[in-house]
């Protein structure tokens, strides 16, 4: 089985993308060639959890 991996900055920019209104984690994985579970745990904060969450917007 392969192991997905995703670097601090590709989390960061993933969290900063999804702040941003994008919130469709099927296209946030393949552009970071991870499963869709990986790429959610890590934007909402599940896994990589000593990063930095971006600011939550106002409506």
């Amino acid at each position: 089985m392969k192991r997905e991996k995703l670097t601090t900055e590709q989390v960061l920019e993933a969290r900063l993308r999804y702040a941003a209104g994008e919130r469709e984690f099927t296209k946030l994985a393949r552009d970071y060639g991870v499963s869709r579970p990986t790429i959610t745990n890590a934007v909402l904060g599940y896994t990589f959890k000593h990063l930095p969450m971006p600011p939550r917007r106002v409506p």
